[in-house]
């Protein structure tokens, strides 16, 4: 029976600490988070009140019940000579302690589930300054142990006078090991989402500073994109890499003189982590950043005095602003200049840059998307409002025309069948009549379109959306 008074002495001690030691030694961190506008919080609901209440009186209550369940158990124990009690009998206390060590726990998970989610930008802003939570198992582990629960459970072993066989352990540990991997892997083992035609849910969008995460069935933002390093935490350009989930990014300095290549990886749930550097530290800003269908990266920058375009193995002076893969060793130069009807290409094989025929445009060419089967989606115009689909110097089609506003930005799907659209449709001043001939189109601001380039069909993403997409 000592064994028994010990383990439930040390659940009353612990939970004691729990309510007055912790926080005596806990870390406080000051967080600052600022807003363009009015931050509302959405309130929570009658339900979730409900259990921070009960959770909050169970909490202070909690040392008291557990000294109260305590004083049963030691009460209740077998005298020598007496009869047995059942067995619901003498494990009572027991479970009576563990309701009270788990509860307020429990109810704590039901006010987190039961109140509505706080402002995306809200939660990004608490989760880039306050210290990431430890999921190590030796330290869960030891926390559990530790925990007024686990000593609950244990005086309740130690007062039934059970001893454990060695299979038992055994049989337990097993058991531990199923419900973690349980747990565990059917996240570990999940591929990303995809929406209902088979493109990806989520989109990288957002520029200048921080991306983020764009769950494109919803229009919610699921996460920022983290900073590399603390002086390396600035997005310019995030491109898509070979296989699902995977990018190149280009971070940038705090002076924008300066960035790096990183590979970025995408977990099921949204969540982007920053793998390997690719480069060293390059001087200039970078304008240009794309990977071929091996793998292969390209990327173009720009100085005071020079341009240049380059790979992971060397560099050549040309000017490269949007470039992109025509094949395996062939880039296209969009912001080169050359002659009317022809097009910059640059063979990495050798470094020579030759001019390529390509369709007459009699407005201005802005960015240019090689489709995985050769053919070629142009934006044209200024401001722009038209895409055209041309296979070589054949004008396949127009995809896309706007009546209002101009096209921002474009990213293709893996496949090359589907485009995302950002769209700012407000009309700057340079853009009115009568230079543009076209008024804003009043409404939201701007938005992204799902669009099919075979059939023709565009979708809003819902919500207001910024312009600007990167990857998808």
């Amino acid at each position: 029976m000592r064994k028994a008074t010990f383990f439930w002495s040390a659940a009353v001690l612990l939970s004691l600490w729990e309510l007055f030691g912790e926080p005596v030694f806990a870390e406080v961190t000051t967080v600052v988070c600022t807003s363009g506008a009015p931050l509302e919080m959405p309130p929570p609901g009658p339900l979730a009140e409900a259990a921070e209440f009960l959770g909050d009186r169970l909490t202070l209550l909690e040392p008291v019940l557990l000294a109260m369940a305590a004083s049963w158990a030691i009460r209740s124990r077998v005298r020598p000579g007496a009869a047995m009690p059942g067995r619901a009998l003498a494990t009572s206390p027991a479970v009576l302690g563990l309701a009270v060590a788990l509860l307020p726990t429990a109810l704590a998970e039901a006010e987190d589930r039961l109140s509505p989610e706080p402002p995306f930008w809200w939660r990004e802003c608490l989760e880039a300054q306050l210290p990431s939570p430890s999921y190590a198992v030796p330290r869960l582990l030891l926390a559990w142990l530790l925990s007024p629960a686990a000593m609950v459970v244990l005086a309740g072993i130690a007062g039934a006078g059970i001893r454990p066989r060695l299979t038992d352990l055994r049989n337990a540990g097993t058991a531990a090991v199923a419900i973690v991997l349980a747990a565990l892997l059917p996240g570990a083992l999940a591929g990303l989402p995809d929406n209902a035609d088979g493109t990806p849910r989520y989109a990288v969008v957002g520029g200048w500073d921080r991306p983020y995460v764009l769950d494109l069935e919803s229009g919610e933002p699921v996460s920022r994109l983290p900073g590399a390093t603390r002086t390396y935490a600035r997005y310019d350009l995030v491109v898509r890499d070979t296989e699902p989930g995977h990018y190149v990014a280009a971070l940038t300095s705090p002076t924008g003189r300066y960035f790096r290549l990183y590979r970025l990886t995408m977990g099921p749930d949204g969540r982007v982590t920053v793998g390997e550097r690719l480069t060293p530290t390059l001087e200039g800003t970078v304008n240009g950043l794309a990977v071929s269908s091996e793998g292969r990266i390209a990327y173009s920058r720009m100085t005071d005095g020079d341009d240049y375009v380059g790979t992971l193995e060397r560099e050549w002076p040309a000017g490269g602003h949007g470039l992109q893969w025509l094949d395996a060793r062939t880039l296209a130069l969009p912001g080169h200049s050359v002659p009317v009807k022809t097009l910059a290409a640059l063979d990495v094989g050798t470094g020579e840059i030759r001019n390529v025929a390509a369709p007459a445009e009699h407005e201005f060419t802005r960015p240019l998307l090689v489709l995985p089967d050769g053919r070629q989606l142009r934006a044209l115009g200024w401001p722009t409002r038209t895409l055209v689909l041309h296979e070589g110097t054949r004008l396949v089609r127009k995809v896309l025309a706007l009546d209002c506003g101009h096209i921002e930005s474009l990213a293709l799907a893996p496949t090359g069948r589907h485009l995302l659209v950002g769209v700012d449709r407000e009309a700057e001043e340079m853009d009115r009549t009568p230079l543009a001939g076209l008024p804003p189109c009043g409404g939201a601001a701007s938005q992204l379109l799902r669009l099919d380039l075979e059939s023709g069909d565009a979708r809003v993403v819902p919500g207001e959306q910024e312009p600007w997409v990167q990857a998808w």
